[in-house]
């Protein structure tokens, strides 16, 4: 009886130093203005950005009219149009004697990091003006990249957005850094988009992230604070200091886990994994390469190359690429080019004519004083130089193609024959 009694002091002035110590790490947090993160609610708007909101067949768009500074990585003042792009408005009516161009993309084509008049599409469109083709005619480029799309939402945007502006050629970007992952539901760490697999032999939509819960769609941005009870975890500073500790552990192994996997986007694929995303990935382009072909309008890709590749000092490239037993820093460009060869579309890689631009001028085409420099996304000479490069080549290619801006589909017809 002793014992029991001496036990059940000891518990108790035990859980009574436990309830202290909380009390005063309460209010010691607060005294001290130390906040956390707050218990994720029942529903959450799935978008990367202020700038974007949750879409039901994309994942997330652009909101429409949303205005503001972006300062993360460059600095611009970003406005999205009525119909939510990153773009001044523009009336799916085309204007008479207009050339139009879609132009479709990930973050690189979305451009949040500079000013909108000095990105890549609004460099094309007084350059592209000049080609003997289109004289004469206005060049208009319509801006519908959205931050970490894949091919999957790129196709999607064509086929449910893109054709109301009746454009007269289709560009699409494709980012060698991660459109290979964001197109694999095994390897993108974000599942809340839509994703294509092979079906017997057909690529086919799977839209099963719609019925996602917050806590599924974002292993790295969720706590295992988020699985307790939301009054609790709302009235406790302790808790929240521990998600806000928990969630910048993520954040830093998801940056470790995305740098192993951005190495794999340079090598031959030996992996199941990335063998099925490459897969997707050729699928995709050449559908949406049968899209483009059946509105009778053309299909221009060009490939951007990740900021390693295109560094401007050949020994760190060089060191990069012999640590991480890369053969072919333009492995990608190659195997993306090759699915044109075969389809029949054009693929301009972007990635050998910047690596060679940056060595002799010694110049970063990627990164921002307020970011890390030669990282991350082209700055504006990064833009400019890519303007350039497009516009040589889209008037190469509109001079020798049978199908021009000023034909009606009769013309084209017989100019087929």
């Amino acid at each position: 009886m002793q014992k029991y009694k001496v036990w059940k002091e000891t518990f108790f002035l035990s859980l009574a130093g436990v309830f202290t110590g909380i009390m005063i790490g309460e209010i010691g947090l607060r005294v001290a203005k130390i906040e956390g993160v707050q218990k994720m609610p029942d529903y959450v708007d799935s978008a990367p950005t202020d700038f974007h909101t949750a879409d039901p067949d994309l994942g997330w768009w652009h909101k429409p009219g949303a205005s503001g500074w972006w300062t993360q990585e460059g600095k611009a003042f970003i406005q999205m149009n009525s119909a939510g792009l990153r773009d001044r408005e523009h009336s799916k009516e085309k204007p008479k004697d207009t050339f139009r161009i879609a132009v479709l993309g990930d973050s690189f084509t979305e451009a949040m990091q500079i000013p909108v008049e000095k990105t890549f599409w609004a460099e094309i469109e007084p350059k592209l003006a000049q080609c003997k083709p289109l004289q004469g005619k206005k060049v208009e480029a319509i801006n519908f990249g959205v931050h970490g799309y894949g091919t999957a939402q790129e196709l999607i945007v064509l086929q449910k957005k893109v054709w109301d502006y009746s454009p007269d050629l289709v560009l699409l970007g494709f980012f060698n850094g991660n459109d290979i992952i964001n197109n694999s539901p095994k390897l993108e760490y974000d599942p809340y988009r839509p994703f294509f697999v092979y079906k017997d032999g057909a690529l086919v939509g799977d839209m099963s992230f719609r019925q996602l819960s917050p806590v599924e769609r974002n292993q790295y941005a969720v706590s295992w604070v988020d699985r307790l009870p939301g009054w609790l975890v709302n009235h406790s500073r302790i808790l929240q200091l521990l998600k806000k500790i928990d969630l910048n552990m993520k954040k830093e192994k998801l940056s470790q886990d995305f740098t192993r996997l951005s190495v794999l986007n340079f090598k031959e694929p030996t992996d199941k994994n990335w063998q099925d995303a490459w897969q997707v990935t050729e699928g995709l382009l050449e559908l949406m390469n049968q899209e483009v072909k059946q509105k009778k309008v053309p299909f221009f890709v060009f490939t951007i190359g990740d900021a390693m590749s295109v560094l401007p000092d050949p020994k760190t490239r060089q060191n990069f690429t012999q640590t991480n037993k890369i053969q072919d820093l333009f492995y990608p460009d190659k195997r993306v080019k090759s699915v044109g060869d075969r389809a029949g579309f054009p693929v301009l890689n972007l990635s050998p004519t910047f690596q060679q631009y940056a060595e002799q001028q010694k110049v970063c085409l990627h990164g921002f004083d307020n970011a890390i420099l030669c990282q991350g996304h082209w700055n504006i000479e990064g833009h400019r130089l890519a303007g350039e490069i497009i516009s040589q080549n889209l008037c190469q290619f509109l001079s020798n193609t049978s199908v021009s801006p000023q034909s009606t589909p009769e013309k084209q017809k017989k100019n087929n024959k």
